[in-house]
């Protein structure tokens, strides 16, 4: 059985097939509720760690330097505690549209 998903090239970068539509979608969610307070995600070069957003896009997700990660990107961060925002203790930290 072959699970080889269809690769397509956006930004010259090559990803599976419907990714694109992934980081535009998730252009459009710009805040996230993080211990009760609605705030602002942070953006890919925002991050206090240099993940290399100057040179290439997320080695994750594909976004470029100014865009919001595809949601469950592991470099995301959390604007509260600053950790991985898929996974961080704060409460919640889900996205708000």
């Amino acid at each position: 059985m072959n699970d080889i998903k269809p690769k397509v090239i956006y930004r010259g970068v090559s990803m599976i097939e419907g990714w694109p539509e992934n980081i535009q979608e998730a252009q459009q969610i710009k805040t996230c509720t993080v211990n009760g307070q609605e705030t602002g995600r942070v953006r890919y070069g925002e991050e206090s760690d240099d993940w290399g957003a100057e040179k290439r896009p997320c080695h994750d997700c594909g976004v470029i330097k100014g865009e919001f990660h595809v949601e469950g990107c592991d470099v995301e961060r959390c604007p509260g505690c600053g950790g991985q925002r898929f996974n961080c203790d704060c409460e919640p930290c889900d996205d708000d549209a």
